[in-house]
C-alpha cells in the first residue's frame, strides 16, 4: 500500500484493517466445532429431509412432514441423552483423570478425550521436555508423535492451560499436550475451566458461536415441556429395555399403554384416509379444491438427454452384428430393405 501509494485508499485501508480475517489459520482462537461448508450444509439438509418429503407434495404436506422430521431429530436427541445418563464407558486406564472425564462427557466426546488421555499418558513419543517458570506463570515444552514442539503455558493464579496447538479453543476438546502436563504436575481430576461447555452431559442447550468475547455466553432457558417429553421417553425406554424377553409383561404393558391412550385421547381415533383428510382441513380451515389449476412442474433430468451422437466406428459394428436380410427390390442380401434400397445403392456409386 505504501510502495504504490495506496494508503489512503477506503477499500485497501478497510482489507488491510480486517487482515486478521483473510486466512482460516487465524481463526484458531474461534470456537469452529461446528463449521461447514455452505455446500455441505444445503447436501445434508437435502438428505435428511428426502427420506420424510416428497418433491410433488402440497405445501400443507411439506410442513407436516418438516414437523415430522425435528420431532424425529428431538427424539434421537433424547434417545441419545438417556444413553449417556445410563450407560458407564469401558475405561482403557486406571486414572482416575479418565474416569472423572467418563462421569462429564458425553459418549462420543469421551471417546476422542480417552484417545488423548491413552496418548499422553502411556505414550512414548509424547513426553515433556523442559519446563520454565516466570513468576506465575509456568510454560512446558511438549513433544508429540510427529515430533513437534508445543508450548503449554499454565498459570497458576487463575488455574488455566492455554496450548499452543489450539485445539481446545477450537473444538472444545482437550489435546495429549494439556493431559501430559496434567499428568506431570500429578492433576487426577479435569480442571472446571478445561471441561467445555458443548461437549458435557448437560440439558443447557449451549451456545457455539457467541462472538469474539471467550467471557461471552449466552444460556438459553429450559423448555420444561422438552424436559417432561425426554422424562417420558426415558421412562418408556427404560420399562421396555427391563421387560425384553418376557412376552407376558410386554403384552401387559402395551394393553396399559392403549388403555392410558383412549383416556387421553378418547375413543375416536382417526384411522381411514377420509377422516384424516377431513381433520387436517378443519385444523387449516382450508379445503381442497375440485379442479387443480396451478400444478406443480414437470420433473427435468440433468443427467444429460438419454441420447447421444455415436461414432462411425460403433455404428459399424452394431450394423455388422445384425442379422442380414433381402431386398424386395434390388434383390441382394445385406443391411438394407426396399424402403432405403436407392439411396444405399446412390452412397456405394458415390464411394466407388
Amino acid at each position: 500500500m505504501e510502495r504504490y501509494g495506496l494508503a489512503n485508499n477506503v477499500w485497501f485501508s478497510s482489507m488491510f484493517a480486517s487482515r486478521k480475517f483473510w486466512v482460516p489459520a487465524f481463526f484458531r482462537d474461534f470456537p469452529m466445532s461446528s463449521l461447514i461448508k455452505t455446500t455441505s450444509i444445503s447436501e445434508s439438509q437435502n438428505s435428511f429431509f428426502k427420506r420424510y418429503s416428497k418433491s410433488r407434495a402440497n405445501l400443507m404436506q411439506f410442513y407436516m412432514n418438516f414437523n415430522h422430521a425435528l420431532e424425529t431429530q428431538i427424539s434421537n436427541s433424547a434417545k441419545l441423552e438417556y444413553y449417556d445418563s445410563t450407560k458407564v464407558p469401558i475405561l482403557r486406564t486406571g486414572l482416575e483423570i479418565e474416569k472423572h472425564a467418563s462421569t462429564i462427557y458425553s459418549g462420543s466426546a469421551f471417546n476422542e478425550i480417552q484417545e488423548e488421555i491413552v496418548y499422553a499418558c502411556f505414550s512414548l513419543s509424547c513426553a515433556t521436555l523442559g519446563v520454565s517458570t516466570s513468576r506465575d506463570i509456568e510454560v512446558y515444552d511438549i513433544k508429540d508423535k510427529d515430533s513437534n514442539s508445543w508450548t503449554v503455558t499454565y498459570s497458576i493464579g487463575d488455574d488455566t492451560y492455554l496450548c499452543g496447538c489450539k485445539k481446545f479453543e477450537r473444538l472444545g476438546l482437550l489435546c495429549s499436550h494439556i493431559f501430559c502436563v496434567l499428568k506431570y504436575n500429578f492433576v487426577k481430576l479435569i480442571p472446571e475451566k478445561l471441561c467445555g461447555g458443548r461437549w458435557l452431559k448437560s440439558q443447557f442447550v449451549k451456545s457455539i458461536h457467541g462472538g469474539f468475547c471467550d467471557d461471552q455466553e449466552i444460556h438459553l432457558a429450559v423448555d420444561k415441556k422438552k424436559i417432561a417429553y425426554k422424562n417420558l421417553y426415558a421412562l418408556f425406554i427404560e420399562t421396555a429395555q427391563s421387560i425384553e424377553g418376557n412376552i407376558d409383561k410386554i403384552n401387559a404393558f402395551a394393553a396399559i399403554i392403549e388403555e392410558g391412550k383412549k383416556q387421553l385421547l378418547g375413543e375416536g381415533v382417526v384411522l381411514s384416509s377420509t377422516q384424516k383428510s377431513a381433520m387436517i382441513e378443519n385444523f387449516y380451515d382450508s379445503h381442497v379444491p375440485t379442479n387443480i389449476e396451478v400444478h406443480p412442474p414437470d420433473v427435468v433430468s440433468t443427467k444429460g438427454s438419454g441420447s447421444r451422437h455415436k461414432s462411425k466406428r460403433e455404428s459399424a459394428l452394431k450394423l455388422a452384428i445384425k442379422p442380414d436380410r433381402k431386398c424386395g427390390n434390388c434383390h441382394e442380401i445385406g443391411h438394407h430393405d426396399s424402403r432405403n434400397c436407392k439411396k444405399v445403392h446412390e452412397k456405394t456409386n458415390q464411394r466407388q
